[in-house]
């Protein structure tokens, strides 16, 4: 999967977006579940049966809010690519709206540790962003758009 090879040709915005929706769901899953993994197994042993949960909510959404950037990238696939940026940061200032709403709702739950809840997440969302930029990094997508005519 990390492994180097040439540049490949991708024709036409639509087909760009698609592959790089692919590549972000794949690499930002990737990552999230290991962070999430190995946030889960620290803070069980740190804080016992509340840091499991706190950490595995944390995981859950990390993990959740990466595949919806991806499917965000190929729901606007079809759009000019100038209303692409335009919907993902509409995508992200909702992803950060609900997490507040998470971390304000479940931050006071007696049933999880509310620091691993927090550094779960944290460190989930550098991971699935890290995906997400890799993916992008790798594909190279050069976005422009053709003139009308000749006189263009």
């Amino acid at each position: 999967m990390w492994r180097s090879t040439g540049p490949e040709l991708v024709v036409g915005h639509e087909q760009a977006m698609r592959r790089l929706s692919t590549r972000m769901a794949r690499n930002a899953t990737l990552l999230a579940v290991v962070v999430g993994v190995a946030c889960v197994a620290a803070f069980t042993v740190l804080a016992g049966r509340s840091g499991l949960n706190g950490a595995a909510v944390g995981a859950i959404t990390s993990t959740v809010f990466g595949l919806i950037t991806s499917v965000l990238v190929r729901g606007t696939a079809e759009i000019p690519p100038r209303f692409v940026m335009l919907a993902s940061i509409t995508g992200w200032l909702t992803k950060s709206l609900i997490l507040f709403g998470v971390l304000f709702t479940l931050g006071g739950a007696a049933w999880l540790d509310r620091d691993a809840l927090v550094v779960t997440l944290l460190l989930g969302m550098i991971a699935t962003a890290a995906g997400e930029t890799w993916a992008a990094y790798r594909l190279r997508v050069l976005v422009g758009e053709v003139p009308a005519g000749p006189g263009a």
